[in-house]
């Protein structure tokens, strides 16, 4: 396929986003069920996070490396890679999913395919979309992502007629998720042995490393940005239900302002591409982080269900534009050549944002409260949009 007409870069955009909805539905699915099964055998947190940290050690250890594949070989070998891991997850769930190590090993193979397809995904976008479409390509693609992210939980609704009759029992089953997961890694596969590549690929070494890539005016800026507000999105799943309770807001609550801020978050990436235009890449990504830490930091005060839910709808929204902008950020201040790169530097920093700040939070927390972790993760958001005034605004 020729990458160079409009309507085979379109045809083939087109593939690339069914391919990141369907990753994020196998990630989210699978490790969901993964977790219940745990249970199902009997076993406690601890093991919930081993799987956890199985998931994510692969990100932390292989980021860097994924990178360099992609530069030498071309997104499309990432891709596969993932596919195959992805496939590997679930064997290991059909084979060894009485076995709770079975399970941890599932979840690191699961890890390794989010890993590999993400990073060929988002470097592939990088290398084909011009940059004046850069912030359409990023909103779109951030939109898969998430439409994959809220149908695959709804796999745990799957269950056999036997289990659904037991009383009490409310596990879903493995059995048929895991084989449903195995189609959808199958699809996986073909879509990206079908996605044409970049043509990005390159033999020769990488023209920078990654400290001359960390040195790059605007790389460390883009990258606590991002980093800051993908675990923001964390911290309020996690922290909400907790600030509810000690408010005496009911679960019903807590789900509606889960929802609300995750459509929020859908339709901020719809109107990205118009916001941009209208004010700027740099104004929208300064506004977006500060109106995002801003109603986190209002959070600390004993507001009324209403009004949560309304903080949450503005925090949707506003987060909502700030991470597919920072991947138009780290293109547009990064080489052809140091692409892929930059999205497993991305991806790395993303994972040490998410691993160390709730590490952070969690003491926090132990100490004021739900309140003060959401006004911790607030004032992060602000520096965040303090350091975006360094994006190009073009």
């Amino acid at each position: 396929m020729n990458l160079a007409s409009r309507p085979a870069r379109k045809s083939a955009h087109g593939l690339l986003l069914v391919h990141a909805t369907l990753v994020q539905i196998v990630s989210y699915g699978l490790r969901a069920a993964i977790a219940y099964e745990l249970l199902a055998l009997g076993k406690d947190g601890v093991w919930l996070g081993y799987s956890a940290a199985a998931f994510a050690l692969p990100p932390l250890l292989l980021a860097l490396p994924s990178g360099r594949l992609v530069h030498r070989f071309g997104e499309r070998v990432s891709m596969l890679i993932g596919a195959v891991a992805f496939l590997l997850s679930v064997i290991a769930v059909l084979g060894f999913g009485t076995n709770p190590v079975g399970l941890i090993v599932a979840s690191a193979f699961l890890g390794c395919g989010v890993l590999f397809s993400v990073i060929g995904e988002q470097s592939w976008v990088m290398s084909v979309v011009p940059g004046r479409r850069l912030d359409f390509a990023f909103g779109i693609y951030t939109l898969a992502t998430s439409t994959g992210q809220m149908l695959g939980p709804l796999m745990l609704l799957i269950r056999s007629p036997a289990v659904a009759e037991t009383a009490g029992d409310s596990s879903p089953e493995m059995l048929a998720i895991a084989l449903l997961c195995l189609l959808v890694s199958v699809v996986i596969l073909v879509l990206s042995a079908c996605i044409p590549a970049s043509g990005a690929g390159n033999s020769s070494r990488s023209t920078g490393g990654v400290l001359l890539l960390l040195r790059s005016p605007g790389v460390p800026a883009a990258l606590f940005a991002s980093s800051i507000v993908l675990t923001s999105l964390d911290i309020a799943i996690v922290y909400l239900p907790l600030l509810a309770e000690g408010l005496g807001i009911s679960a019903g609550w807590v789900s509606a302002m889960l929802v609300a801020r995750g459509a929020a978050t859908m339709v901020s990436r719809l109107t990205l591409s118009p916001m941009t235009r209208r004010f700027g890449r740099r104004f929208v990504l300064v506004a977006g982080g500060a109106l995002a830490g801003t109603a986190l930091l209002s959070l600390i005060f004993p507001l009324p269900a209403t009004a949560i839910l309304a903080v949450c709808v503005l925090y949707g929204l506003a987060a909502g534009t700030v991470q597919p902008l920072t991947m138009s950020w780290m293109t547009l201040i990064t080489s052809v050549d140091e692409r892929s790169m930059a999205a497993s530097l991305r991806l790395l920093g993303n994972r040490i944002g998410q691993t160390g700040i709730p590490l952070i939070a969690a003491g926090i927390s132990s100490a004021g409260g739900a309140a003060s972790v959401f006004g911790f993760v607030g004032a992060g958001l602000l520096v965040g949009a303090v350091l975006s005034r360094a994006a190009p605004n073009d």
